[in-house]
């Protein structure tokens, strides 16, 4: 026989005043952004360290209540959400026994990505300086969205692979709302592109053609829909351009595909940061520590359900 209602779930799903989503939204926003908090004092401030329960608690609170997910789209605190989500995804790509921290943040903003309001308030300019190990830029919440998913996409560990799909559907699912990229941002999709079209890439798997279809993707749409902005990207293709001739003219002979194989047998690394232009990183940033050794590393294999 099925066991008794959870009741919590019950009620939670119940919650429809709009002041009690305020409640909640600032709570869990301001709840994220503690570990972000920098104080002049040592040990001055409490830093809590139940980021990615919380995480899994506002996940589940969009899951279980339609209405609260709606809210939070229409709300200008989302990008006191985005911020400290990016902020951990960057911090934890090295570490593989926070690949389920990886997973839970990339959903949430897949999620979100979905709604086109999420895509119009990351127009918004990005003045909180969160000391990140990202390369300094001046620029607006999209740069610094597609500047940590570079930096995941290139220097993550490789348990972090079958999360570049999702990645890039955020991208996707933004682009056609995105005013201004900043030239590192646009660089850094470039960059993607142009490691993604390698010949040895694209025929390693089955399913790597799908990044090379999104970035394009992500390029049509900012180009068709928000070209006079864009003048950086589009100042970037062009300099780019023989990435996008060479994918024109991309070999599909079986010859050519096996000589584009051995290379990959030479070169280890599967996407290189050579030319990605990450200069310098943010003044007190850290960079991102793999996992201690010894420590259980945990995944979430599945969207949580």
């Amino acid at each position: 026989p099925p066991g008794p209602d959870n009741l919590f779930v019950n009620y939670l799903s119940r919650i429809h005043r709009e002041e009690d989503f305020q409640f909640i939204l600032k709570g869990v926003a301001r709840l994220l952004s503690n570990p972000l908090v920098q104080t002049y004092l040592p040990n001055s401030a409490k830093k809590i360290q139940f980021h990615q329960e919380l995480l899994v608690l506002f996940w589940k609170l969009c899951d279980f209540n339609k209405k609260f997910l709606f809210f939070v789209l229409k709300s200008s605190d989302v990008l006191d959400i985005l911020v400290p989500i990016l902020y951990f995804l960057n911090d934890a790509r090295a570490d593989q026994s926070r690949v389920g921290l990886m997973h839970i943040g990339v959903f949430i903003l897949l999620l979100l990505s979905g709604e086109r309001n999420f895509g119009v308030r990351l127009n918004k300019p990005y003045s909180v300086r969160v000391p990140m190990d990202i390369p300094v830029f001046t620029g607006t919440h999209a740069d610094l969205l597609i500047i940590v998913f570079h930096k995941i996409i290139t220097s993550g560990h490789q348990r972090l692979q079958p999360l570049f799909d999702c990645l890039l559907t955020i991208v996707v699912n933004v682009s056609p709302y995105l005013k201004s990229l900043s030239m590192v941002a646009a660089n850094k999709l470039l960059h993607l592109l142009e490691a993604f079209s390698t010949t040895w890439f694209l025929f390693s798997a089955v399913q790597n053609h799908h990044l090379v279809f999104f970035l394009l993707e992500v390029f049509n749409n900012i180009i068709q829909y928000q070209f006079d902005g864009n003048s950086n990207l589009v100042y970037a293709v062009i300099r780019k351009r023989n990435v996008f001739h060479q994918l024109a003219n991309l070999p599909t002979d079986s010859q050519s595909i096996q000589k584009g194989l051995q290379r990959k047998k030479k070169s280890p690394e599967p996407i290189s940061r050579t030319n990605s232009q990450d200069g310098v990183s943010m003044e007190g940033s850290r960079p991102a520590a793999p996992a201690e050794p010894g420590t259980l590393k945990t995944s979430l294999v599945a969207t949580p359900g």
